[in-house]
């Protein structure tokens, strides 16, 4: 159970996070439950509303008893029975209760409590009404027949587009381990491509759990992620700055580290502070613990770290990231780069332009 918790929240979060960069820190599209939204129509076996524990806790209660009757009974009955079927039969029977009154002009003294039930019941017909993709307002418009040669991170994977509030178009791709239960961790490789110059600058974030702002670095297929990330930014020389550059920017770190509150349980309101440490800055942060065990504390890494804030800002200023690449450029470091394994990461593929 857990694990499972830990395994949503963590992709959950790298959504958000793509989310608020692509929309430029919009708070209103980045909510929880529109990521969630999201979330279930780019990776429906984890967080989809048949399969998420996080969305179901969000559900209203009469949603959560709706969906128990169903189980029960499918057991009772040794026949599946969904939890919508009882809610539409109940609305009926509601409904034509109500009805009776209205002919009967006795509606407000022999109804009320009759009215509010049947206003639960239609809440609950909308959280469990499972809507094709094109019919949820999925924060960003479906954007058909968008073409454009763009160089790929990975073949064969299917992508979706969508038009940003800006007139800017986003491509995206999940790429994920075939059973959630695998999952350690999330990516965000993103793309912003600039329009005037034919070049695109690139970030790629490694998002983890940390408890009481501590991340360990023990675990042996962390540190092989992060030594991945940085054999894919720093090793490429994309963090070097190009020639000719000279307008005002910070260094051109493109890997960062972004450790996530971890969620002690699915009833707490969801809240996520986080730093992005560049992965060059891990080995000068490190410390040792009291039992010898190798880890990053907030306190040693808030001198060098971004906030979330300030993170989004400063790439979609161009001032973080890496620096400007061609096309051909960005296609080469794809072909020969192992920048994931999706055996057991998520990552979010995301393509501005």
């Amino acid at each position: 159970m857990e694990d499972r918790i830990n395994q949503e929240w963590i992709a959950l979060n790298a959504i958000r996070g793509m989310i608020k960069i692509a929309s430029k820190g919009s708070m209103t599209k980045s909510t929880y439950d529109n990521s969630l939204d999201l979330g279930g129509a780019l990776y429906p076996e984890l967080l989809g509303p048949e399969k998420s524990i996080l969305k179901r806790e969000r559900e209203s209660d009469t949603t959560k008893e709706y969906r128990q009757k169903a189980d029960l009974q499918s057991i009772k009955k040794q026949t599946e029975v969904s939890a919508l079927q009882l809610v539409l039969a109940d609305i009926e029977e509601y409904d034509s209760l109500i009805s009776i009154a209205q002919l009967n002009k006795n509606d407000k003294k022999r109804t009320d409590q009759l009215k509010r039930k049947l206003g639960q019941l239609q809440q609950a017909k909308t959280e469990l009404e499972v809507k094709p993709h094109s019919e949820n307002q999925l924060i960003f418009r479906d954007a058909y027949n968008v073409e454009r040669e763009l160089p790929e991170l990975s073949k064969g994977h299917a992508h979706r587009d969508f038009q940003l509030p800006d007139g800017n178009y986003l491509r995206l791709r999940v790429l994920h381990p075939d059973k959630p239960e695998h999952i350690i961790g999330a990516d965000i490789i993103y793309e912003r491509h600039n329009r005037d110059t034919g070049r695109i600058s690139i970030v790629v974030v490694q998002y983890k759990i940390w408890e009481d702002k501590k991340l360990y670095l023990s675990d042996q297929r962390m540190t092989s992620q992060i030594e991945k990330m940085k054999a894919f930014t720093c090793s490429n020389d994309i963090c070097k700055q190009g020639q000719g550059e000279n307008s005002y920017r910070f260094p051109c770190c493109s890997g960062f580290l972004r450790p996530t509150d971890k969620l002690q349980n699915v009833e707490q309101k969801f809240i996520s502070t986080g730093e992005h440490l560049p992965i060059c800055k891990i080995e000068v942060c490190k410390t040792t613990g009291q039992q010898g065990g190798i880890l990053l504390e907030y306190e040693k890494i808030k001198e060098v770290s971004l906030s979330t804030e300030l993170f989004e800002d400063l790439f979609n200023r161009g001032k973080i990231g890496s620096r400007e690449l061609s096309p051909e450029e960005l296609k080469n470091l794809y072909e020969t780069a192992a920048v994931i394994d999706s055996t057991d990461t998520v990552v979010i593929y995301a393509q501005e332009f």
